[in-house]
């Protein structure tokens, strides 16, 4: 598809600037009718062809109700013939178009979903062309957002991907998309470098001609704002030049590129005070539009900086008119009538642009809500067409989902609750082994064998006896649950000393006194959970030593690999 709607607006523009409303209405209805009537008897060709044609019809409608549809239906129809005929150009733009019309509706949501999909689709068959296109749109979504730090994160990563690609158009249209984050951040300069390397590299690619002539006038109007008139002027020239160099190279007349072209010299001509001048481009846009576009505030504008205010006011009542939601007219009145003393006129309207700044401020506060808002407009849009298909799926998968849900619950718990049987029965089977090893020390084996196995165990027969002392000391009283029992008390007790004890406890347990003495107090505890079931857990670890339950849990669990409370309820359905 040759033509593309980079700006769907556009064709309601032209339309506009040569058919009256009423008439025009009609004789569209009309030609829908004799496409409809080709496409229901065309082969795929001619009705490729036809539903071109049509399409550009209803995108002169594409802010009505519906149309949207509409469109997107013909897109797909357009898709489908260009599949049978094997032209990947035409299923290139579709592609694009389709992205284009959606965005022109400010569903940026549903262009970022569909993205992707198109353009691996572009790429992998070399549509590079629309590929940028598209991603341009992919990014303008973000950027209409407010999301500027996303959009310049996939604006850098395609720019480079073009960039390895040697692809200068595909590098220009991104420069493009940046330049315009920046603008909408008020970056103006950075803005103006993009505009310029864009401008550098679409220069010499005729296919792009219409983007460089777009660019071209952004960078006018980004010097305007700039205050650099003398630069802006330069630059208005140079984009006159690139207007006449894409009327020759597509051999028509591009009424658009020289009206966007005129109202940048309205703009700057006014800002510069050169009214006169400025008057004279208003006429141009007059003679071809035939003047259904009024431009009263362009008008009201020049007449003000004539100080011919009466008049001006005229403009901006009659502008306010046709656009009561907007409010620059609004402030260029209320400049207006403090101008011509109209005090009383003047605080009243003031008053009512503050409110709608504060309904706008408000309006932007909460985005966020504007954002569900439209994206369930999509959801809408989406369960219209297929609400009882998606309804089943939906309500399937939350049942699966669920059951599945469900079902890893049960298998996780069933592994938690075999993996605490293991360890139970582990630390039962050290308990037994512990036991055994107790009832072998009270039998009195032959010397020689007591000396053979003194040599095996760590540490000296001295300090062997030390730590058993510690033990038998730490289980006597409430020794183990004091919280505040220090190595010097303990080692005076003993009848040692601190340093000797501390070596003592290494050698033989391979820990320090003040770990193998948390050991003891966690055995001693676990031990009162099986034999203490009237006890609570809290209280276990108070008897045992432990001044905070958080601390006696995380221990507990540490040294034993599951926690007290699954500890004692492993205990309980043994015991039972």
């Amino acid at each position: 598809m040759k033509c593309t709607i980079c700006l769907i607006s556009l064709w309601g523009f032209l339309y506009l600037c040569f058919v009256s409303p009423v008439s025009a209405q009609n004789s569209r209805q009309q030609e829908k009718d004799s496409l409809r009537l080709v496409i229901s008897k065309a082969d795929a060709a001619e009705r490729l062809e036809a539903n071109k044609k049509l399409v550009r019809l209803y995108q002169m409608e594409v802010n009505k109700d519906q149309v949207l549809d509409t469109i997107l239906t013909i897109y797909d129809a357009i898709d489908a013939d260009a599949r049978k005929l094997e032209n990947l150009e035409e299923q290139g733009s579709a592609c694009y178009n389709r992205l284009a019309a959606i965005s022109s509706k400010r569903l940026y949501d549903e262009v970022i979903r569909q993205s992707p999909a198109i353009l691996d689709f572009l790429a992998k068959n070399n549509l590079w062309k629309n590929y940028y296109q598209s991603c341009s749109m992919f990014i303008e979504a973000y950027r209409r957002k407010g999301d500027y730090e996303e959009a310049l994160d996939k604006a850098d990563s395609i720019y480079n991907y073009a960039k390895e690609q040697n692809d200068r158009g595909g590098m220009g249209l991104i420069q493009y998309a940046i330049a315009k984050i920046y603008t909408s951040q008020r970056r103006f300069s950075e803005a103006e470098k993009c505009l310029r390397e864009s401008i550098d590299m679409l220069q010499p690619q005729t296919p792009y001609l219409n983007m460089l002539a777009t660019v071209s006038n952004n960078l006018v109007q980004n010097l305007i704002a700039q205050k650099r008139y003398d630069d802006a002027m330069q630059a208005a020239h140079e984009t006159e030049e690139v207007n006449r160099r894409y009327e020759k190279a597509s051999k028509s007349v591009q009424l658009s590129a020289w009206c966007n072209l005129w109202f940048s010299y309205i703009d700057l001509y006014r800002q510069t005070n050169k009214f006169d001048e400025a008057q004279l481009y208003i006429n141009k846009v007059d003679s071809v539009t035939k003047g259904s576009i009024k431009m009263y505030k362009e008008r009201g504008h020049i007449l003000y900086g004539k100080k011919r205010y009466k008049e001006a006011l005229e403009m901006f009542d009659k502008d306010i008119e046709v656009s009561p939601h907007l409010l620059e007219s609004k402030g260029l009145k209320l400049m207006t009538l403090i101008q011509m003393g109209e005090r009383e006129k003047a605080v009243e309207l003031f008053y009512k642009v503050i409110e709608e700044l504060e309904a706008d401020y408000n309006t932007n506060f909460n985005a966020k809500l504007d954002e569900i808002r439209t994206q369930y407009e999509v959801d809408k849009y989406v369960a219209e067409k297929e609400h009882n298909r998606i309804y089943f799926l939906f309500t399937l998968g939350i049942c699966l989902f669920l059951v599945l849900l469900l079902a890893g619950v049960v298998y996780y718990n069933r592994i938690i609750a075999a993996k605490n049987r293991n360890l139970y029965k582990q630390i039962k089977e050290q308990d037994r082994m512990a036991d055994e090893l107790s009832l072998l020390t009270h039998v009195s084996p032959p010397v020689e064998v007591v000396d053979s196995a003194d040599d095996m165990l760590p540490g000296s027969s001295q300090q062997r006896e030390l730590v058993a002392q510690l033990r038998d000391y730490l289980f006597s009283g409430n020794n183990l649950s004091d919280t505040n029992i220090a190595r010097d008390e303990i080692a005076s007790v003993l009848g040692t000393n601190k340093n000797v004890l501390t070596e003592a406890v290494k050698v033989v347990t391979g820990k320090t006194p003040m770990e193998y003495i948390r050991v003891l107090q966690l055995d001693e505890a676990r031990r009162r959970l099986d034999k203490h079931p009237e006890l609570t857990v809290e209280a276990v670890a108070l008897e045992c030593g432990f001044n905070a339950v958080n601390t006696f849990y995380r221990l507990f669990r540490k040294h034993y690999g599951i926690s007290p409370t699954e500890y004692r309820k492993i205990a309980k359905s043994q015991q039972g």
